[in-house]
């Protein structure tokens, strides 16, 4: 379906989610067998219940006419006795579960919905359409090719930046979608809930406040925004990006110029930085230094930041105002940025807080309009990048950033891309909708970056 914007899209890692459905338990089943059950048990007719309860004589009273107590052997009345054998029958039937049914009949979700297998590929994707914005879960299909919406949940707020977490505090361990929004909130949301009423938890933000009498529609979240309500933010949250080494600890950029390091099991921002003269656009941590942290902004610089030491930013200037950043995943002195010139730039981090001359190693002109993102891949020396041009370009960086392949998405302006982790030619894009693009299916890459379609499964 076309959105007015796919804003964000993020990998849920194999394996790591584990749906937990409506009506699990089969109560309607249970319900439909007791019911069924009494009804056979009823079926000994109106004589047996008299001698039962003493009641019933008294609600029987000026009926002698019908003869209730023969009622068993008049002839006329052996057609409805059948109704009542029939009701038996049935009602043992229904006591014995159907061998070759499988799941819960009488839930919709599950009679319509497959289970989410640990060999799936899921990605999640923040979207708004015209009346409204969500998060939804995706599968995607490797041998068919294709791919589709397993759940979604309605978001109260237009949505900017989406992240996966595997804890979530009070929630426990499980798989959770961090939604970064416009009114300043972060929401996490349990991605294992087929119908979520409400985020499992929302940082920064106090004890919510009870709503008014009545069922709370899908999706809305009583409390949050209201007045005097304490925020992530001070402005619309514009990043996201968990640690590697604890999966609890969240940075956030937010166009109120600070970035923030929460812990989310305590729902509790630790640190907060205002090095920025402009909005916070990137926020990324390092994959093997645990304690470092870059960041970006509008204000045309490049941040790099050890945690522990809050006063101590090392900056680079940027050709313009960032669209995104990356640590290069093989490279791990290296990060890379987008600007809105349509430029990429990559950066050795040492001359950076050496401070140093040289610290921008090249600069790459990838799109006419701004490039709103940059992604490397689990294949060596293959950078991609997409702008509002709806084009999506794949590089070989082996020496020099050389074009290997330029393509058209036909999904309008594109604002978000990520390569699988455990599928080194599988990017996922977002512009009007979400795309997939196998890069394993283009023989001319294939050729120029070695991988084949086995690897990517």
């Amino acid at each position: 379906m076309e959105k007015a914007a796919v804003t964000a899209v993020c990998w849920v890692p194999k394996g790591k989610i584990n749906m937990r459905r409506p009506e699990a338990d089969g109560g309607d089943e249970e319900e439909l067998r007791d019911a069924a059950q009494h009804l056979a048990a009823s079926s000994t007719g109106p004589t047996s219940i008299q001698k039962a309860t003493g009641v019933a004589t008294a609600i029987t009273e000026g009926l002698e006419e019908f003869d209730l107590d023969n009622y068993d052997e008049d002839e006329d009345n052996q057609d409805d006795m059948q109704f009542f054998s029939v009701l038996k029958a049935d009602g043992e039937l229904a006591r014995d579960k159907d061998e070759w049914l499988q799941g819960n009949p009488d839930s919709e979700s599950e009679a319509d919905i497959d289970d989410i297998k640990p060999e799936d590929q899921v990605f999640v994707a923040v979207s708004c359409e015209e009346d409204s914005c969500q998060l939804e879960v995706f599968v995607y299909e490797e041998e068919e090719g294709s791919m589709y919406v397993h759940h979604d949940v309605m978001l109260s707020a237009y949505p900017l930046c989406v992240e996966w977490l595997s804890s979530a505090g009070e929630a426990g361990e499980g798989s959770f979608g961090a939604v970064g929004l416009i009114d300043h909130t972060i929401q996490l949301w349990d991605l294992e809930e087929m119908e979520p009423m409400e985020p499992v938890r929302a940082l920064g933000t106090a004890k919510k406040q009870k709503g008014k009498a009545g069922k709370k529609k899908k999706g809305a979240v009583s409390g949050l925004g209201a007045a005097g309500m304490a925020k992530a933010h001070d402005g619309p949250v514009l990043c996201l990006h968990g640690s590697a080494f604890n999966r609890s600890v969240l940075a956030s950029g937010s166009a109120d110029e600070t970035l923030k390091v929460w812990d989310v099991a305590e729902n509790k921002c630790v640190h907060m930085y205002a090095h920025h003269e402009n909005k916070v656009q990137c926020a990324r941590w390092h994959p093997t230094e645990q304690a470092v942290l870059l960041s970006a902004a509008f204000d045309r610089r490049l941040a790099l930041l050890d945690v522990r030491q809050p006063n101590q930013a090392a900056y680079a200037d940027l050709p313009s105002e960032a669209e995104s950043a990356i640590w290069s995943r093989h490279s791990p002195f290296e990060c890379l940025v987008s600007v809105d010139n349509g430029g990429v730039a990559c950066y050795d981090v040492r001359k950076i807080v050496g401070k140093e001359q040289g610290m921008r190693l090249w600069t790459l002109m990838a799109h006419d309009v701004a490039c709103t993102v940059v992604q490397d891949a689990p294949t060596k020396n293959l950078l991609i990048t997409a702008g509002l041009d709806g084009h999506a370009k794949i590089w070989n960086t082996a020496s020099a950033p050389s074009l290997a392949m330029s393509k058209d998405l036909k999904a309008g302006p594109l604002f978000a891309c990520q390569s699988s982790p455990e599928a080194p030619g599988l990017v996922c894009f977002g512009g009007k909708c979400p795309v997939m693009w196998d890069l394993s299916s283009e023989q001319l890459l294939v050729d120029a970056f070695g991988f084949g379609g086995a690897q990517a499964a």
